[in-house]
């Protein structure tokens, strides 16, 4: 005769999906709620018995390899965040030697005009001497 199972036991092979697709879930930047409504249907159970269970039981148990999935992506977003500002402040940084060179041109072409304006003028009055 087949081994009866209470609906509310859960087998060891339960337990590993139950983590497996929580801590997928979230490395994959999903909550848990998310986790365990996936959870329930995978395992035939509602979401309030996969929460139940994984909060009651195997959070202890997968507690390190929850929070070092939770930290990878942050750390990722900080190593981006800290590329992003170096690049704003190099190209902060050339945006303003571009405008210090772009004042001097100007400087220049202003004097390159008067220099212009100075030599028809003199072209002029030689003209008409």
């Amino acid at each position: 005769m087949g081994e009866k199972r209470r609906k509310d036991q859960w087998t060891v092979s339960d337990d590993e999906k139950l983590a497996e697709i929580v801590i997928s879930y979230v490395q994959n930047g999903k909550t848990q709620l998310e986790a365990f409504e996936e959870a329930a249907q995978q395992l035939g159970r509602t979401k309030q018995a996969c929460g139940f269970r994984w909060n009651k039981t195997l959070r202890l148990q997968y507690g390190q390899v929850l929070e070092s999935v939770r930290k990878r992506p942050k750390q990722m977003m900080r190593s981006h965040l800290k590329l992003a500002l170096t690049n704003f402040e190099e190209l902060t940084e050339a945006y303003h030697l571009l405008d210090i060179k772009y004042r001097e041109l100007q400087t220049e072409h202003e004097k390159l005009v008067k220099w212009l304006h100075q030599g028809m003028n003199f072209v002029q009055k030689k003209e008409t001497y």
